[in-house]
C-alpha cells in the first residue's frame, strides 16, 4: 500500500472510529494532508482521544507524515477511547474542507 492509500485509509478510519457513515474518496494530495494535520491539531486541543499521535513538526503535514504517524493501531485506540465527542465534532466539521482540498480548492 502506498502512502496516499494510507492517508485515505487513515481518514476513513477516523470517520469510522467517530461513528460517521461517510467514505472519503477524493484525490489525496498535500492539501489534504495539511487539512488532516489541522484536524489532528484541533482534536489534540479539545480531546484526549488522539493524544498519542505526535504533533507534526512546525505544523507542516505531508502525505508521508500521515502515512507514518497515523497508523491502524492508533486508529484502533481512537475507536476505543472514551474521550472522543469533541473529536467526532471536529471530524464532522472537517469533512467539507477535506473534500475541497482534494479538489485543489
Amino acid at each position: 500500500m502506498n502512502d496516499k492509500e494510507k492517508v485515505r485509509k487513515a481518514i476513513n478510519a477516523l470517520y469510522e472510529g467517530a461513528g460517521i457513515s461517510a467514505t472519503f474518496d477524493g484525490q489525496i494530495n498535500n492539501q489534504v494532508a495539511q487539512v488532516l494535520g489541522l484536524l489532528l491539531v484541533d482534536i489534540h486541543d479539545c480531546s484526549t482521544a488522539l493524544k498519542w499521535v505526535p504533533r507534526p513538526p512546525g505544523s507542516i503535514v505531508s502525505i508521508a507524515w500521515v502515512a507514518k504517524n497515523l497508523t491502524q493501531r492508533i486508529i484502533e485506540r481512537f475507536k476505543d477511547s472514551q474521550s472522543f465527542l469533541c473529536a467526532r465534532t471536529r471530524i464532522l466539521q472537517y469533512q467539507t474542507p477535506l473534500r475541497l482540498a482534494s479538489l485543489g480548492i
